[in-house]
C-alpha cells in the first residue's frame, strides 16, 4: 500500500452500506479459515533469505496463511514480507529518502523536466545544511541516489529509474520530474510558498536539454 496523496479521493464509510459488505467478507474468511485449519496449524513456512529471530516469527502466520491460500499467495506474502522486514529496520533510511525527494524538488529540479545525475549529485552535495556532501563519509554518489529513489514508486506504480536523457554534448543518464510527482505528493510536506526562488541555476556545463 502506498500513502494517499493530498489531491486522492476515497470513497467515505458509510455503516449502513459497508458494515454489511465487511460482514459477508467476515463470514466468507471464517470459513475458509476454519477449512484451511489443517494446512496451517503447526506449519513451518520457509523464510525469505534474511528473514530471522523476531522478523520470522511476526511473519509466520502471514506465511503459513498464504502457503495455503496456494496460488500466487506465497510469492506475494513473502515479497510483503521482505519489504515490511526492510521498512522496520530502515526508519532513519526512510527518513532519508523522503529528506531526498524534498530536496529534489525544491532546490534541484525546480521549473526543469529532467537534468542528468551527475548535475543532481552536484547541486545536492553543494546544498547547506544538507546531509549529501557526508553520508557516513562520503559524499552521495550515483549507485546511492538510486538506491534511495528506487524505494519510490512513479505514477505508473513501477520504481522510479534513472532513464537517458539527450543534452548537447550526447547521451546522459538523469532523472525526470515526471517520474518523482507522484512520490513528492503522497511523501513530502507541503512546498514552501518561496520555493520557486530557492534552486540554484543551473551550471553552464549541463547547458540546456534537447528532446
Amino acid at each position: 500500500m502506498r500513502r494517499r496523496a493530498r489531491n486522492e479521493k476515497v470513497e467515505s464509510f458509510r455503516a449502513r452500506i459497508h458494515e454489511a459488505e465487511g460482514h459477508k467478507l467476515r463470514d466468507r474468511l471464517a470459513q475458509w479459515a476454519e477449512h484451511a485449519r489443517g494446512f496451517v496449524m503447526g506449519a513451518w513456512p520457509d523464510m525469505p533469505e534474511g528473514v530471522a529471530d523476531r522478523p520470522a516469527d511476526v511473519c509466520e502466520p502471514l506465511l503459513a496463511v498464504a502457503d495455503a491460500a496456494g496460488g500466487h499467495w506465497p510469492k506475494r506474502a513473502r515479497e510483503a514480507c521482505l519489504t515490511l522486514v526492510k521498512a522496520s529496520q530502515a526508519n532513519d533510511k526512510g527518513s532519508l529518502g523522503v529528506r531526498l525527494l524534498t530536496d529534489l524538488r525544491d532546490h534541484v529540479l525546480i521549473g526543469i523536466d529532467r537534468l542528468p545525475t551527475i548535475a543532481i549529485l552536484d547541486r545536492l552535495n553543494a546544498l547547506d545544511d544538507a546531509p549529501w556532501a557526508d553520508l557516513d563519509g562520503r559524499p552521495l554518489d550515483n549507485r546511492k541516489l538510486s538506491r534511495l529513489l528506487g524505494e519510490y514508486m512513479t505514477a505508473d506504480n513501477e520504481p522510479i529509474r534513472s532513464r537517458n536523457i539527450r543534452t548537447a554534448g550526447g547521451v546522459l543518464k538523469g532523472f525526470h520530474a515526471a517520474d518523482l510527482t507522484d512520490a513528492w505528493a503522497r511523501y513530502c510536506p507541503p512546498p514552501p510558498q518561496d520555493s520557486a526562488t530557492s534552486a540554484t541555476p543551473l551550471p553552464p556545463s549541463s547547458g540546456p536539454l534537447n528532446q
